[in-house]
């Protein structure tokens, strides 16, 4: 079978996973899920997967193995926003279909000050906070990145990272010094580049959509996010996100699916996976994690709908609805 690696773009997208969480928020020295975030003398790949929970995940460090790239980036905020926290509305398995709020505040909130939060109340904006210099060790060259003054990310400066930046299995560690929180500690593990089949993924109602990966040789703590939109280009802000097994194969369960697309459709919708390890830290404001994960964004066939950009890739009689980008 042909399998095809995609370069996918590398910016942050913070809490966008729903997983439950044991943890004390209020001690700094628990992981999210309630395990000690140096994990003592645990063998990285035998780590707990434990994102953070979506209500308090204030920040994220990412380290990504792309095609032909390796990165690493983080951001650490003072605040969730409160419109980015989605709603479950329906479970099954290792899948949930879940939906963002429309918060609208009236009189409106200034933009550049503060965000709609329940209750028709106005809130501050999340801020990026300094937790002083974060050093990354276990890749192929150890950094050490400091806030930027402007905008709060961390990112190493140059010389750009060997690719790929660390061996399968190895054990990644990062550590903040401390700044405006008390320092924290993360491990990752090093994963394997992410493949799928080159044939495009299919969505039929009333059917489970199979997926399928190239398996690794140790799957280790990782476990394949899925995300699936129909919707990009139209009002609803509803998807199916999923946590598999690294086995090669699963399915998205097809009641799943139907409540996706009685919540409407649009052009261009894609499936978006993600081999990922995870693990998280409660700091004074909330929750961060560190993800090693390898990405990829997938076209995806829904059957009844044809995505277009303009009216010539639309059938005789249709044209290309240009904010929806489908053809009618």
């Amino acid at each position: 079978m042909a399998f095809l690696c995609l370069r996918r773009g590398r910016s942050i997208c913070i809490g966008l996973v729903v997983v439950a969480c044991g943890s004390d928020a209020n001690d700094p020295s628990a992981g999210a899920g309630g395990v000690s975030p140096g994990t003592g003398g645990v063998p990285a790949s035998e780590l707990p997967y434990e994102p953070c929970p979506i209500e308090s995940n204030v920040g994220e460090f990412l380290i990504e193995l792309g095609a032909d790239f390796t990165s690493v980036e983080g951001k650490v905020l003072d605040g969730v926003t409160p419109s980015l926290i989605p709603t479950t509305l329906a479970s099954a398995g290792e899948c949930r279909l879940v939906t963002l709020p429309n918060l609208l505040c009236d009189p409106a909130c200034p933009a550049s000050t503060q965000t709609c939060g329940t209750n028709n109340q106005c809130l501050p904006l999340p801020v990026a906070h300094d937790v002083g210099t974060v050093s990354v060790s276990g890749l192929a060259r150890d950094v050490q990145m400091s806030a930027n003054a402007n905008t709060g990310n961390y990112r190493p400066g140059p010389p750009a990272l060997p690719h790929p930046g660390f061996a399968a299995g190895a054990d990644l560690r990062l550590a903040s010094s401390g700044g405006d929180y008390t320092p924290f500690e993360l491990r990752g593990w090093g994963i394997d580049v992410l493949e799928v089949p080159l044939e495009p993924l299919t969505v039929n109602p009333a059917q489970p959509v199979a997926i399928a990966w190239a398996a690794p040789a140790a799957a280790g703590p990782a476990r394949v996010n899925a995300r699936l939109n129909i919707n990009n280009h139209g009002s609803s802000n509803t998807w199916v996100e999923c946590d598999f097994p690294d086995t090669g194969s699963a399915s998205i369960p097809a009641e799943l699916v139907d409540g996706l697309i009685e919540r409407g459709a649009s052009g261009f919708p894609t499936l978006t996976l993600a081999r990922r390890t995870a693990s998280s830290v409660a700091i004074e404001p909330g929750c961060v994690q560190l993800l090693v994960k390898s990405e990829l964004d997938l076209d995806v066939n829904l059957a009844g709908l044809v995505s277009c950009n303009d009216d010539t890739m639309c059938p005789e009689g249709q044209t290309c609805k240009p904010i929806e980008r489908f053809c009618e």
